[in-house]
């Protein structure tokens, strides 16, 4: 009796165990009170449960990338701003650079011009072109002492001449009654010696001995007309004017003689810049290089005394001067400056140079 009393006690007991332990593993009442229960137990509140750490994780992701991906941009749009910056400043530097370089070019073809008379002979010619014949400007009254003026190294201007005798006696410029061929040895010679005279003239000076070959040949050419031609041939004038106007340009490129004004400043009196650009109107004359330091002075002092004069010749100008694209008018007013002349006038005015 008592036994059976002590069995059926331990079976109680062990079903009792039992019953703790399976409890105990299946964690009926939660897991540490994260909102496990019955998880084991049931299936779909622990996938639930898995689904929802699942999202907080993604979202967690998605909150870190977004943070991240504003990062990046910013830090990309931070470098954008800085790389314009810097290109912008760059940019400003290298204009700046290339002002002072242009600026310090400038400068420095200042200096050359300044020396060697271009400026000057700027100045000159504008004055010219607004006062012709001088008559304001010579009465410039501004002191130049005749000892400056003999130290000036001028130069003949003597290019535009040159130039318009070229013109004259280029293919189609020779009167037709001078086309014939028994003229055809004087044409080609005398073409030769202006194109030599030429030449010459844009890298500095005609030589003697070309002007020589020149007014030889213009001479040649109009005692073989003298000889062929009448008086009232058809063209004969056209034809005489012709070689009068050649013969007469040859001998303005004579190097003029300066003596007489030159003696004019051993008297002592003070002379005047208008005095000056008298002179240099009346013999065709232009500033040459400054050869010494003393005559780069007298041209640093003669430019802002020429750019007065300048100015006010501008200011009193009336109307512009008539564009000569081709030179027409040039050989036209050579033409019309030698037309009266007689042969024999110019042949005394060469004996008495």
């Amino acid at each position: 009796m008592l036994r059976r009393a002590g069995i059926a006690i331990a079976l109680v007991v062990g079903a009792s165990a039992l019953g703790t332990a399976e409890a105990q593993m299946m964690y009926p009442g939660g897991y540490g009170g994260y909102g496990m229960s019955r998880w084991g137990e049931d299936p779909g509140a622990g996938y639930m449960a898995a689904l929802g750490s699942y999202g907080r994780s993604q979202g967690v992701y998605a909150v870190e990338k977004a943070k991240a991906d504003a990062i990046n941009v910013e830090t990309a749009q931070k470098w954008n701003a800085a790389l314009r910056a810097r290109k912008i400043q760059l940019a400003k530097d290298e204009a700046a650079a290339r002002a002072e370089r242009e600026a310090n070019l400038e400068a420095r073809a200042e200096r050359i011009e300044a020396r060697d008379g271009t400026t000057l002979n700027k100045l000159l010619l504008q004055i010219l072109d607004s006062d012709p014949d001088v008559a304001r400007a010579s009465r410039v009254a501004t002191p130049l002492s005749p000892d400056a003026i003999r130290e000036i190294p001028f130069e003949w201007a003597s290019e535009a001449i040159t130039v318009c005798l070229d013109q004259m006696t280029a293919e189609g410029a020779v009167p037709p009654s001078l086309m014939g061929e028994e003229y055809e040895a004087d044409r080609s010679a005398v073409r030769a010696a202006m194109s030599a005279a030429v030449a010459e003239d844009l890298k500095g000076a005609v030589s003697p001995e070309t002007l020589a070959k020149a007014r030889r040949a213009v001479s040649d050419f109009r005692a073989n007309f003298a000889k062929r031609s009448a008086f009232f041939d058809p063209g004969q004038q056209d034809a005489k004017a012709y070689l009068t106007t050649l013969e007469g340009l040859i001998r303005t490129l004579d190097e003029p003689s300066m003596k007489a004004f030159l003696k004019l400043l051993e008297d002592g009196k003070e002379r005047t810049v208008g005095d000056l650009i008298a002179f240099m109107h009346s013999f065709n004359l232009r500033f040459g290089p400054a050869q010494t330091d003393r005559q780069a002075e007298i041209y640093a002092r003669l430019i802002p005394a020429l750019t007065a004069v300048r100015d006010a010749a501008v200011a009193a100008r009336v109307a512009e001067p008539a564009a000569d694209p081709d030179g027409a008018a040039l050989r036209a007013a050579a033409t019309a400056a030698f037309k009266g002349l007689d042969w024999n006038d110019l042949d005394a005015h060469g004996r008495g140079r």
